[in-house]
């Protein structure tokens, strides 16, 4: 497992994707907070944009990462010298991992940063939802990885499944995107009891343990929703292992 992991983490710091990815949220960021008089406390607790940039940056990220190794025709080379394929695919799947939570602890440190010089006076103090807005702030970075674990898992399941990394780019952005919208859609049509669990929903815990009020749109509890983002990422893993293992068949 060790040389695996070394293995994995060598050949991803050493793509050019990850420090983009990097660039980019930061850039997105910058983007958002200027001009400050847009800066407003959702925007801070929302990490100056630095939540949902994460998500799709952890996307491309994902999809790229594997999907390298299929055009590069060296998964099937990797597979061939090793008994463990659960190994490899738990190697790439903690390297992304580590790199997501990097990526968020960047945007955390970044928008402590920007909250300091274009904060428009706002204190750390004030509230937000009835939590002071550096509380509102880490719930929703706390949300914001619970959801990456389902991103990352569910991603690597795709490419592994379709080998393109552009159609699974495509499909993440439509999940993030327009998931939500679409899935409290369909609540409006189909038993809530039941569709309130949809994968789609999901989403919504990058929000809601800052703003309680989103229950009305999500009809779950924080523990259901977390409940629920641990079932999907696990099944998307099991899935995931499942796919690579059947890779040569």
């Amino acid at each position: 497992m060790g040389n695996s992991l070394s293995r994995e983490i060598y050949k991803f710091t050493h793509q050019r994707t990850p420090l983009y990815g990097f660039l980019v949220m930061i850039a997105l960021m910058l983007y958002s907070s200027i001009p400050s008089y847009k800066v407003n406390p959702f925007l801070i607790t929302q990490g100056f944009g630095a939540i949902q940039w994460c998500t799709i940056i952890m996307v491309a990220v994902s999809a790229d990462f594997i999907s390298m190794e299929y055009r590069n025709n060296t998964m099937v080379t990797l597979l061939f010298r090793s008994n463990h394929q659960f190994t490899i695919y738990l190697a790439k799947l903690i390297t992304l991992v580590v790199y997501g939570i990097t990526l968020l602890l960047a945007g955390f440190i970044c928008s402590l940063i920007l909250m300091l010089f274009l904060g428009n006076n706002y204190s750390w103090s004030a509230s937000f939802h009835g939590y002071p807005l550096i509380v509102a702030l880490g719930y929703n970075f706390l949300g914001a990885f619970i959801y990456l674990m389902f991103t990352i898992s569910l991603s690597l399941l795709l490419v592994i499944l379709l080998k393109s990394n552009s159609i699974v780019i495509i499909i993440g952005l439509a999940v993030d995107f327009l998931g939500a919208n679409f899935s409290g859609l369909l609540m409006n049509i189909l038993p809530k009891q039941l569709w309130a669990w949809n994968p789609l929903n999901m989403i919504n815990i990058i929000v809601q343990l800052s703003n309680q009020s989103t229950i009305k749109i999500t009809h779950l509890s924080n523990f259901e929703l977390l409940l629920g983002n641990g079932c999907y990422t696990l099944l998307f893993i099991i899935l995931g292992l499942w796919a690579f293992k059947n890779y040569q068949k």
